[in-house]
């Protein structure tokens, strides 16, 4: 099926669309269905299909928003049969009727797609079709040569990102197919005929075989995950802008970039007690930190979400939770919902409360829990009552472990009982954010293993990484941001780290401390943090004064820039960099005519960067970050900026405007 819209009506150009695979007895076929009428209400359209002669219905939802070149769409399919694949998208790009042989390879068409890793996330690629093995060569009609990447289990993010920008340079413009929702999906690009492929196309579908995905089909509709595409003139920079706008319009909750400190990362390392705790709160409270997040250690086991008041003093961790919030600071606590212990079970006391799959507990030794059931519910919002009623206004919730294939229950196959299994945990936290309306929850998955949009829209906040090194950051950062909203991607800035190998070691040694002193790696840190939502950790209680001012002055820039920062958009002047590279970086957050710039010097060695601006009309260059530093010499003459860095692994701020 094939549409444009004009005068905000939509009007259909064919016919038929296939997207759906049903199995009749032992035979697999795709069907083919008629077009039988179409509705409109505002800018939504709902397509009906019907198979002749078959009791077989599907139905095409279609969304337009006002103001930006983004389509959302969603399939349902209905009826009787068993349901093998559903695609929520299938659509032609790149056309031309000469064909697009000598398109495939000859850097006409680009293809964009991101490699999700657990500490390297958001690292791009670009290849042409070729390139990907999309080649053609034969003439016979039946011909299809395609690329695929997927992602299986609840950790939908942790292979890829569901995301894939193709960029036309022939016609100056850039695609844009992102699926939204956790669990499994896939993406296909295709050509089809061969030598005679006059097009490229796309394939994006969550329901799948090879997902364990298998369903009989009932009178009650069937829905895919939506689709979100478009077209931009330009290309990947132009593309991410639309797509940020996008989020932003369908966000769910209220976004409000909090300044928090949280004591994991390169800090206490889930070794909680008071003596750590009181010097860091103190530090960070010092700094004008708004909430304190206490992570993993704080309560008695995995799963039992009570408070292990004997690490924390007399008076427990509600001493701890009463000096946060005397010092100012709101009070947050790590948890992750999902995972249960073989003690929480025993609490819980229900038969359906562990995640199965083939009559077996997934995971004996971290088992699952399942969010479908009622006590496994119960249990988690009493908990939740509890440690509110202690004053607890953040949670970071974690998801460290997944189901892989899925879950079932009741003959299900794994592959819907995962999607039903995270449709559950959505709608808990919804009713958690109905309930509380000013408790604030960040997503997490072991950073952002699960981060794509139809996750996070329901979260005031996002983890973009686990990373524990600062320099290996940008690349990270400026990745991630193509597909998370500045103001929710959560950057760490850990200046004073405690290294993991060191994490049983109370204070960083005398050594460690005279390598931060000339601030470097301090102001590193607070450049990293500018570009998103910054996220505080380390050592900061053992900072010399010099450090802590330098910190102090990252702070309160944070929060005169974050407004800024919830209207801007990330671009690219030096493209996308990978975690490899030891070279140079530069990103920045625009706004209408003014822009925040990070330059970095990812070397160990001095080094000249030069950063070239042309594209974007600016002519007044001010280095910002750090303000000690703001006489230093740098060249800008509205084209190139250059920036002599005098020593390696550190980084600057600047802002320019037009």
């Amino acid at each position: 099926m094939k549409y444009t819209c004009r005068d905000n009506k939509f009007v259909f150009n064919d016919t038929a669309s296939s997207f759906v695979q049903v199995k009749e007895g032992a035979t697999d076929r795709t069907v083919w269905f008629d077009q039988s009428r179409a509705t409109q209400h505002g800018n939504t359209v709902a397509v009906e299909y019907s198979i002749k002669e078959k009791e077989v219905f599907a139905e095409s939802e279609i969304q337009l928003f006002e103001g930006m070149d983004a389509v959302k769409q969603t399939n349902a399919v209905w009826g009787k049969g068993v349901l093998m694949q559903l695609s929520t998208l299938i659509f032609g790009v790149c056309e031309d009727e000469n064909g697009i042989i000598d398109r495939l390879s000859d850097g006409s068409i680009l293809i964009h797609y991101c490699i999700n890793r657990w500490q390297c996330e958001g690292q791009w690629r670009v290849a042409t079709p070729e390139e990907l093995g999309i080649i053609a060569g034969t003439i016979h009609p039946g011909e299809r040569s395609f690329w695929r990447i997927e992602s299986l289990s609840s950790f939908s993010t942790a292979t890829y990102y569901p995301l894939v920008i193709i960029e036309d340079k022939k016609k100056g413009q850039s695609w844009f197919f992102e699926l939204e929702g956790g669990g499994s999906w896939f993406i296909e690009v295709y050509a089809s005929k061969g030598l005679l492929a006059k097009s490229l196309s796309v394939n994006f579908g969550a329901f799948d075989e090879r997902f364990a995905c298998v369903k009989s089909l009932t009178q009650e509709k069937y829905y895919s995950k939506p689709c979100v595409y478009g077209v931009v003139d330009g290309g990947f920079e132009e593309a991410v802008k639309t797509l940020t706008a996008y989020k932003r319009k369908t966000n769910l909750v209220k976004t409000c970039m909090p300044l928090v400190f949280n004591d994991y990362m390169n800090c206490n390392w889930a070794s909680e007690s008071k003596e750590k705790l009181l010097p860091l709160i103190d530090a960070a409270a010092a700094l004008g930190t708004e909430i304190f997040c206490i992570d993993d250690g704080w309560s008695i086991a995995q799963g039992i979400w009570q408070p292990n008041d004997e690490k924390f003093g007399v008076e427990g961790l509600k001493g701890i939770f009463d000096y946060i919030t005397a010092k100012g600071m709101r009070v947050g606590v790590w948890f992750e919902f999902e995972s249960l212990s073989w003690q929480a079970v025993e609490r819980i006391g229900a038969k359906d409360c562990l995640l199965q799959r083939n009559g077996s507990v997934i995971d004996e030794m971290r088992p699952l829990a399942n969010m479908r059931s009622k006590a496994v519910i119960e249990y988690l919002n009493t908990c939740v009552d509890y440690m509110y009623a202690l004053g607890v206004r953040y949670i970071k919730n974690d998801h460290n472990n997944n189901e892989l294939t899925g879950v079932s229950f009741d003959g299900e196959s794994a592959g819907v009982g995962l999607e039903e299994n995270e449709k559950a945990f959505i709608a808990f936290i919804d009713a958690l954010t109905e309930r509380y309306p000013d408790l604030m929850i960040e997503n997490c998955g072991s950073g952002g293993m699960r981060s794509d949009h139809g996750t996070l829209r329901h979260f005031h906040l996002q983890s973009t990484s686990d990373q524990e090194f600062f320099d290996l950051y940008p690349s990270i950062i400026g990745g991630s941001l193509a597909f998370i909203p500045p103001e929710k991607a959560g950057v760490w800035c850990y200046p004073y780290p405690l290294s993991y190998e060191d994490r049983k070691k109370k204070e960083l040694s005398r050594e460690e401390l005279q390598d931060f002193a000339d601030g470097e790696q301090t102001v590193f840190n607070v450049v990293n943090g500018l570009m998103g939502c910054m996220y505080l950790s380390g050592k900061i209680n053992q900072m010399d004064e010099y450090n802590f001012a330098l910190l102090k002055e990252g702070v309160e820039l944070y929060k005169a820039e974050r407004e800024f920062i919830q209207g801007a958009y990330p671009i690219y002047p030096k493209g996308l960099v990978r975690i490899s590279n030891k070279k140079e970086y530069a990103l920045g957050l625009q706004r209408g005519e003014r822009m925040l710039l990070a330059v970095w010097n990812l070397s160990s060695e001095e080094r000249l960067v030069k950063v070239n601006l042309q594209k974007y009309g600016m002519k007044q260059c001010t280095l910002v970050y750090p303000h000690a530093l703001k006489e230093e010499k740098y060249f800008f003459n509205g084209n190139e900026l250059h920036y002599d860095f005098k020593k390696g692994k550190s980084a600057r701020l600047f802002v320019l405007t037009k």
